[in-house]
């Protein structure tokens, strides 16, 4: 009997093992790993391959503790409960049903071995010792998954298939994070010191980033001033100082017709150099996209043409407004000035506690600076935007709207537009709506 156990107790230790390693290469951090193989550690080289293939490593892992575990399982049934069962037949009470007690006895305490010995113990071990335990583990476990590849490569593929009638197009050993998620990561990471508070903001920045489309970063149509293609060199002189742009659209009849656009450089090294007779001799091609467009595809489309200027049209063609690329930047790190330019204030601290923005201020934006929850629509994007879609039109200067706790107030519109709001989070009232005109 003290056999049987032996050979438990080894194949229990086994599968700890294979627990502990996997929790120590992937805990292992990965600067300290490429530190580990510039020095030439012993296993090193080894642990980098498994982390650099981790459909493989933790195929082979698994393969190894269910092995392991199934061999344990029928062992000690097969065994430790035949060499059990005389001797409870003996006792009274419980002798005809010795068989199914003594099967259960050894299944508690081979669960109980595995639990602790098998699980938690290597687990432990493993993670306050990951370097030494993974430098260790590292060649034999690579050494598995090279003899294991056919069987391996059938259970991937196995998975995979099984996976792919649900929707989804990641392997089995993939995962995804939640926008949410990753914002939550990064909050803790800043509250535990981990990151400054810089990094966390770009880092938070990044992350809303891929959820923007080019109609939530661009410059909206209303805002956007041209040059007509039929311009005198005198009238582009006068628009370009008037607007201070260093880019303007060129347009044929409307902004619904661009032909292309125009830089200051261009002009104040070409144009007044020489005798500009047409605008088209410095007019650049432009760079269409709709405006449904991921924001991060706009991005790359202008780093890979070397551009800094995209026209985002709508669903009919027409101009619905700009992204540039100096904007597409500003919403990973925040606003950016130069040398002459003076910060236009989006937001502005009261005394009392309130906040007043303008009206173009993105919803997004004042969430953040704000710390607030504001709904965003399909409808609008804007602070400006929520309080006409909660007064049903816009509003005049002096109205109040409600949204949750907050509550905003019209500073100043237009019969166009509003154009700033003053900001105040109260207590909802009992029995009022979650959004509701005051």
């Amino acid at each position: 009997m003290w056999t049987e156990l032996l050979i438990i107790v080894a194949l229990v230790l086994a599968n700890g093992i294979f627990a502990g390693a996997e929790i120590a290469v992937i805990s292992l951090r990965k600067s300290r790993l490429g530190q580990l193989v510039e020095e030439g550690r012993a296993g090193a080289q080894s642990v980098l391959a498994l982390r650099e293939d981790p459909e493989r490593f933790l195929a082979t892992v698994q393969v190894g503790i269910t092995i392991v575990g199934a061999t344990a399982a029928a062992f000690s049934g097969a065994s430790l409960a035949a060499r059990l069962t005389p001797a409870l037949q003996r006792v009274q009470g419980i002798s005809h049903a010795a068989e199914d007690v003594s099967l259960a006895i050894v299944i508690a305490f081979v669960s109980y071995l595995s639990l602790v010995f098998g699980e938690l113990v290597p687990k432990s071990i493993a993670l306050r010792s990951s370097e030494a335990y993974a430098l260790l583990a590292a060649r034999p476990l690579r050494a598995l998954a090279w003899l294991a590849r056919p069987l391996i490569w059938i259970l991937t593929r196995s998975s995979n298939l099984v996976l792919r009638p649900l929707g989804d197009s990641t392997s089995f050993t993939e995962s995804r994070l939640s926008s949410d998620e990753l914002q939550q990561l990064v909050e803790e990471a800043a509250e535990a010191g981990s990151l400054d508070q810089g990094a966390s903001e770009i880092a938070s920045r990044a992350i809303d980033f891929g959820g923007l489309t080019a109609e939530q970063v661009m410059i909206p149509r209303n805002r956007v001033s041209g040059i007509p293609r039929n311009a005198s060199r005198a009238e582009v002189r006068r628009i370009l100082l008037e607007e201070g742009h260093s880019r303007m659209p060129v347009y044929e009849g409307t902004l619904d017709n661009v032909v292309g656009y125009i830089t200051a450089r261009d002009v104040l090294t070409i144009a007044w150099e020489s005798d500009l007779v047409v605008l088209e001799d410095i007019v650049r091609p432009p760079l269409f996209l709709p405006s449904t467009a991921p924001a991060i595809r706009v991005l790359r489309e202008l780093q890979r043409r070397h551009m800094r200027l995209a026209f985002i049209v709508d669903e009919h063609g027409g101009l619905a407004g700009l992204a540039t690329f100096e904007d597409l930047v500003e919403e990973l790190v925040g606003e950016l000035f130069s040398e002459d330019e003076k910060p236009d204030e989006a937001v502005r601290q009261e005394a009392d506690g309130s906040a007043v923005v303008r009206g173009d201020l993105p919803i997004r934006e004042a969430n953040r600076l704000l710390d607030l929850a504001l709904p965003e629509g399909e409808a609008w994007s804007t602070v400006a935007g929520l309080v006409v879609a909660l007064a049903g039109g816009i509003p005049s200067r002096g109205t109040r709207v409600r949204s949750g706790d907050v509550l905003l107030e019209v500073l100043e519109a237009s019969p166009r537009a509003v154009h700033e709001i003053r900001i105040r989070r109260e207590a909802t009232p009992e029995g009022s709506p979650p959004s509701a005109a005051c």
